[in-house]
């Protein structure tokens, strides 16, 4: 089982190391406090997945803004929870068997998993005092844009995907993601940071994170119509159990696999994928798995299978497309959105 490392200090080394030599600062999963001027403190996680290095990037960013030659000297207090160094040692995701360190928060149904163990202290001993904000910071594989992600509607989590970008996603599924743990205690946001390494994106995230380390409290005033597009996820595409697929073309798919999916599908993140428009090819009938929010099989309604092409049936709006095949079987093809 994963042991949990409480410091309230950063080292210097901290400030310069990569993702996959991370384990030679923290050995473990590592909380850090440091105290700032303005006492209620932000909590920042990062590298829940070991390949979504950005947030590390970020948060190093924001910290060297703040060194002194004493410490840091931080407008607000801050809690720091450097998550899966493993994976990050060895560049991927998650371990092999090991549950996923961002769906082992409280509500997650796998409670006895190590990972949930671990995530439970972690949460036990922030939340034992107020939390101004909870930030989770992560990347997407395929091309997608900078957004923020909020399981609870209101004005302080709107506010905080505004500071990020003009489009947010709602979401009430993966259980056991980190925002939705926090969103009882805290204004709470998924920061997906675009593709690893994206710099628009880290420089966004890293103003975002200034911003809230000054900020005295969230404003009154309602956030404009104009100024947030809201989309929710209302269903996730998976590959169907024991199906072989690749990424590849669809004039001459192959005949070594079951599914063949348009190459670079991923440029169709956040932008509507047309009623009949063919992005995959299978000669098996039901190649993916279509579920709704609440665990529903909804493939019948969302997907159609014409001779072996396959399209939706409605023009609908997908998001985070992996291109990366184990991290597809690990998670999913996609979300598919509609607007709010």
């Amino acid at each position: 089982m994963n042991n949990l490392t409480i410091l309230h200090d950063i080292p210097n080394e901290f400030l310069e190391v990569s993702s996959t030599k991370i384990k030679m600062v923290f050995e473990t999963p590592t909380l850090i406090h440091i105290e700032g001027d303005k006492k209620i403190p932000i909590f920042i996680s990062i590298l829940l997945h070991g390949n979504e290095f950005s947030g590390l990037e970020i948060i190093q960013d924001v910290l060297k803004k703040y060194k002194t030659t004493n410490g840091y000297n931080l407008p607000r207090s801050l809690w720091l929870f450097v998550g899966n160094v493993d994976a990050a040692e060895l560049g991927v995701r998650v371990l092999d068997k090991q549950v996923d360190f961002n769906r082992a928060w409280p509500g997650t149904p796998n409670t006895k998993s190590d990972s949930a163990k671990l995530i439970q202290k972690v949460f036990n001993t922030i939340s034992k005092d107020p939390l101004f904000a909870s930030l989770d910071l992560h990347n997407n594989t395929g091309q997608n844009p900078h957004y923020g992600c909020i399981s609870i509607v209101n004005e302080k989590n709107k506010y905080l995907c505004s500071l990020f970008n003009h489009i947010a996603m709602v979401f009430k599924s993966p259980k056991g993601v980190s925002t939705m743990a926090f969103d009882e205690i805290c204004p709470a946001i998924t920061l997906e940071c675009s593709t690893p390494g994206n710099i628009p994106a880290k420089n966004k995230a890293c103003e975002l994170i200034d911003a809230l380390m000054h900020l005295d409290h969230f404003p009154e005033k309602d956030v404009a119509k104009q100024d947030l597009q809201l989309v929710k996820n209302s269903a996730t595409i998976k590959i169907n159990t024991a199906i072989s697929f690749e990424f590849g073309d669809l004039i001459n798919p192959s005949s070594d696999v079951d599914l063949v999916i348009i190459d670079k599908f991923d440029q169709h993140n956040f932008t509507m994928l047309k009623k009949d428009e063919v992005f995959a090819h299978s000669n098996i009938c039901k190649p993916l798995l279509v579920v709704a929010e609440n665990g529903e099989d909804i493939t019948d309604k969302i997907i159609q299978n014409k001779n072996g092409k396959i399209s939706l049936k409605n023009s609908m709006m997908p998001a985070m497309i992996s291109m990366d095949k184990k991290i597809v079987l690990q998670d999913c093809l996609c979300y598919l959105l509609e607007d709010y």
